[in-house]
């Protein structure tokens, strides 16, 4: 580390929106008493509208563009001490102590320091930073810097019909070469001027000198210009490549890329979404594709090809540019000189890449020559090959990407398949998710995957869309690998899944067509979720019943519905879904679906997500009955179940306690929404329960006999026998869960349960003790219906509740709950 100064301050900011201009302030303070002072200017497009603008936003952002700034002068000397006029909270300082460090790796490498000792940023305890909410217009701003990565990216946007301008963040001066790349895009843009202090760029007494985190500049530019002009995203090209390294350095990964790479992406959404406003994302759109598929997109506009540049001498900000090179090529309709020095590694990555997919005239066209034919780049190709001493300090892709792109340009027999394939990207946004894709496999082809079939088809006609159903094709999984894409349905686990996804929840919400109510719970959610949309209707209001209750949500999409969304919304759906409704309802919580989600906490952790995407001025409706639910976090105002109904307990058409709270959570949401006292109590009269729900069957020789099929666990059957309380026999048992039946055995006891029909697997362990009760084991219905017949006391009660999953000897509940009901009836 240098010695020579003791800190560096970040001095102050000052933006005077008229002039279009804001200052950045810096001083570096040296050994000795001397200070150099810096002053950096952006230069605005326009005069911003602020009126708007949250109270305290701005200034925050204006705080982080100051400290991402400050990185250019901070360099060169290095201190190990920095002081900011800013109270950070302890997670912010340590967001900027990994910026600098990080971005800086290759700094630190070439000048021989060690990142270590780089200034930790300081925090306050007291310090409670928080996001605000602050609705953007659904636009993007899509960065250009004149490569192929930005065109491509540019182009998708385009062909997916979404709503961008180009960004562009110049420094000293602008580029022709942007200027013509957006002119051939055909959108509007938008440009941010850097002036750098002058004195950055002079020599000093012991100043270091080398690379800064150029991109994460850019980024927080990117932020501001979204902040003022009302954009909602802020997009680049980063590509999958960018995720990897040059060297191992003092115990760190040195990456040239490295606020281009994944890492500082989800860093910087954290950080955003956290401290500035959740309504602003910056994201790449090519983050899931490797360097060589991206240039075999790129081949797609030949338009391009006279004009555009990844050569980075080409963009100096103050040597000269590789613009009179001495080849006698002009474009005809650009006046623009080929930009490309040809002699750096950048040049030479790029003129592979592209020769995997071009010819060698349109090559010449583009570069000038040939670049396999210059003796003098053998050190620079043997580099990128992995051949040499390390991986370029540039922004080139893998070694196995150019080993593949020069195998395919000599026509070599080479299946680079792995390079071709999408990788994982989960920092793009769900609405960019599938552009740029070429083929999506449908994971699951039930109910919900035929209508989600139907909505790619209708969206995405370019798509080549697959289906993959064990009832079609029982190695289904396997097909994945075929695919850049899928789209899995709620009953298949993530970790069956190979390839980068989402689910057609997502897909749903990412339009959010108009408010939604989300209901779920381990039990009462569909109950809950139809008595809501029961009295929303009966007050006249417009809505769509949608999910596991419903209809699948992308039909709703499909018809262009409008209204009020009332949705059922499973763990399986929570798992995954990266939003939250604008109402959410917990119905109650205990232990379901183990192995699914692989133990309790995964489970739990499933259902909290229905409410971790909630802003300001969304409702979370909980049954303060239930601990866990009030320690889960949320910015959603928390409302808890009305006690106060608009007629007595014993009116309500719905039996058991249970569903007594199912109708206090239902109210709370009515009255939310404004629905009167006398509509509410009108539709809860008006309420039909729904099917295998504590289901009355029918009176048959004395004996009352109930389905409650949907009764999985052991809680939830215990709940049933509190609302019947006259149970004589009682049917259990079914797939093994893990649960813990000893609670439900207690109950059984003290409600004097006398018959027992056990069905396989759980029925083998759901008692300790069988003694005191008559035991009836079977895998048929039939059977364990004539038992039922002839054991239960007349005037007593029968009950289908086998708190256990179904599928052990049934498809699901509602098999078995017919199944239950058929019987019954047949033998009456």
């Amino acid at each position: 580390m240098s010695t020579m100064a003791k800190f560096f301050r970040f001095v102050s900011t000052s933006f005077e929106p008229e002039k279009k201009r804001v200052r950045f302030a810096y001083e570096m303070h040296l050994k000795g008493g001397k200070v150099m002072r810096f002053t950096e200017t952006v230069d605005l497009p326009r005069v911003p509208q602020l009126k708007d603008l949250p109270a305290g936003l701005l200034d925050r952002v204006l705080e982080s563009v100051h400290l991402m700034l400050g990185i250019s002068y901070y360099k060169l000397y290095c201190p190990e001490k920095v002081e900011i006029p800013y109270a950070l909270s302890k997670e912010q300082a340590e967001f900027w102590t990994t910026i600098y460090k990080k971005g800086l790796g290759e700094f630190a490498y070439r000048n021989k320091l060690d990142p270590r000792k780089f200034a930790k940023f300081p925090f306050k305890k007291s310090a409670r930073p928080e996001a605000v909410d602050f609705p953007r217009k659904d636009r993007s701003l899509l960065g250009i810097g004149g490569g192929k990565d930005s065109i491509v990216a540019g182009e998708l946007l385009k062909e997916a019909g979404k709503d961008f301008d180009a960004f562009l963040a110049d420094t000293e001066r602008s580029s022709p070469i942007v200027s013509a790349v957006v002119k051939i895009m055909g959108v509007k843009s938008l440009s941010l001027m850097r002036h750098l202090d002058p004195q950055v760029f002079e020599a000093h007494p012991g100043a270091l000198n080398g690379h800064v985190p150029i991109s994460g500049v850019f980024a927080f530019l990117g932020l501001l210009a979204a902040v003022l002009y009302d954009y909602r995203y802020v997009v680049v090209g980063n590509e999958q490549s960018s995720n990897f390294g040059n060297v191992q350095y003092k115990g760190m990964e040195v990456n040239h890329q490295w606020s281009k790479s994944e890492e500082f992406e989800a860093l910087l959404q954290g950080y955003t979404r956290d401290f500035l406003t959740p309504d602003i994302t910056y994201f790449s759109l090519l983050r899931p594709f490797y360097e060589i598929r991206i240039a075999e997109m790129f081949v797609r506009y030949p338009q391009y090809f006279p004009v555009f540049s990844s050569c980075n001498r080409s963009f100096r900000v103050h040597k000269a540019r590789p613009t009179d090179r001495k080849t006698g090529l002009i474009d005809r309709e650009t006046g623009l000189r080929p930009v490309w020095c040809c002699e750096c590694a950048k040049c030479v990555f790029v003129f592979t890449m592209l020769s995997a997919f071009l010819s060698k005239k349109d090559l010449l066209k583009i570069f000038g020559k040939d670049l396999y034919e210059d003796k003098a780049l053998e050190p620079l190709f043997k580099d990128l090959l992995g051949e040499g001493t390390m991986k370029p300090f540039d922004c080139v892709g893998t070694f196995e990407e150019m080993r593949a792109a020069y195998a395919m340009a000599k026509g070599e027999n080479l299946n680079p398949k792995v390079l071709f394939k999408t990788a994982p990207a989960p920092t793009v946004p769900v609405p960019f998710k599938l552009l740029g894709m070429e083929s999506v496999l449908i994971l699951g082809y039930g109910r919900e995957g035929k209508v989600t079939h139907e909505f790619l088809r209708q969206r995405y006609p370019k798509l080549s869309i697959g289906v993959g159903d064990r009832d079609l094709d029982p190695n289904y999984l396997l097909r994945q690998e075929d695919f850049d894409f899928v789209v899995k349905t709620p009953g298949i686990p993530r970790a069956m899944v190979t390839r980068p996804y989402t689910t057609a929840s997502n897909l749903f919400f990412a339009e959010k067509p108009g408010l939604v109510i989300g209901v779920t719970g381990s039990k009462g959610k569909s109950t809950t979720a139809s008595l809501i949309a029961h009295l929303l209707e009966t007050s006249g209001k417009r809505v769509h019943l949608l999910g596991n209750i419903g209809k699948p949500m992308l039909s709703a999409l499909m018809e262009k519905s409008k209204g009020i969304f009332v949705l059922e919304l499973s763990s399986y759906q929570l798992e995954d879904l990266e939003y939250s409704p604008d109402i959410a309802v917990v119905t109650n919580l205990f232990p379901e679906h183990m192995n699914y989600h692989g133990g309790l906490e995964n489970y739990y952790g499933a259902k909290s997500r229905c409410i971790r995407f909630m802003r300001n001025g969304s409702h979370f409706i909980y049954n303060p009955k239930v601990r866990l639910i009030k320690g889960w976090q949320t910015r959603a105002q928390r409302v808890p179940f009305t006690t106060q109904l608009p007629l007595k307990d014993s009116e309500i058409p719905l039996l058991g306690q249970h569903n007594r709270d199912n109708v206090r959570a239902a109210v709370t949401a009515s009255r939310l929404l404004g629905v009167s006292e006398t509509t509410i109590k009108k539709g809860i009269l008006s309420f039909k329960p729904l099917s295998h729900r504590l289901e009355f069957v029918g009176e048959f020789n004395g004996i009352r006999f109930y389905d409650d099929a949907i009764s999985t666990t052991p809680e939830s059957t215990i709940m049933a026998l509190k609302a019947l309380k006259k149970v004589d026999t009682i049917f259990l048992g079914g797939e093994d869960r893990g649960y813990d039946f000893s609670e439900l055995e207690k109950v059984l006891r003290r409600m004097k349960v006398r018959n027992i029909v056990l069905f396989p697997k759980t029925g083998d362990r759901m008692l300790k003790s069988r003694e005191g009760f008559m035991i009836f084991e079977t895998q048929k219905m039939n059977k364990a219906v004539q038992f039922a017949y002839a054991a239960t006391q007349p005037g007593k009660i029968c009950l289908l509740s086998c708190a256990s999953p179904s599928y052990s000897l049934w498809k699901d509940f509602e098999d078995k709950g017919e199944d239950f009901k058929n019987c019954v009836q047949n033998l009456a």
